[in-house]
């Protein structure tokens, strides 16, 4: 099914720019408020997001260096906010909560988007 395909393909940009944005916004903000958690989890949310991009750019193959599953992938990303968003209700800051609650929500939405283009024809009924 294409129309499945493109689910993924418009949602990529958004996935992508809510983990830049959300990662640089949760250092940035983990340091404001003196929260180790925080920075970490927006660290490895920038990562998640930059690392494709950086092997694809040395010619190196996605999947053999973490040799994780692209679903799963997109999955511990989305647990990164998760994790953040935790930490802001627990700390009560809104704006880490949010933004926390956000970046799972995506990542959610990102890996079940994937997993919807991955699917063979055959799964579907006609």
């Amino acid at each position: 099914m294409y129309i499945l395909s493109f689910l993924w393909i418009f949602f990529m940009p958004i996935l992508v720019l809510c983990g830049l944005f959300g990662g640089v916004f949760l250092i940035i903000t983990g340091v404001k408020y003196r929260k180790l958690l925080v920075i970490v989890m927006g660290v490895l949310s920038l990562s998640f997001v930059v690392l494709p991009y950086v092997f694809w750019g040395m010619g190196i193959d996605g999947d053999k260096i973490p040799s994780v599953p692209t679903v799963l992938y997109w999955i511990l990303f989305s647990l990164t906010g998760l994790l953040a968003g935790f930490n802001g209700l627990q700390a009560k800051i809104k704006s880490i909560r949010n933004m926390g609650f956000i970046i799972f929500t995506m990542g959610i939405l990102g890996a079940i988007f994937y997993y919807l283009m991955s699917v063979p024809d055959s799964f579907y009924i006609k």
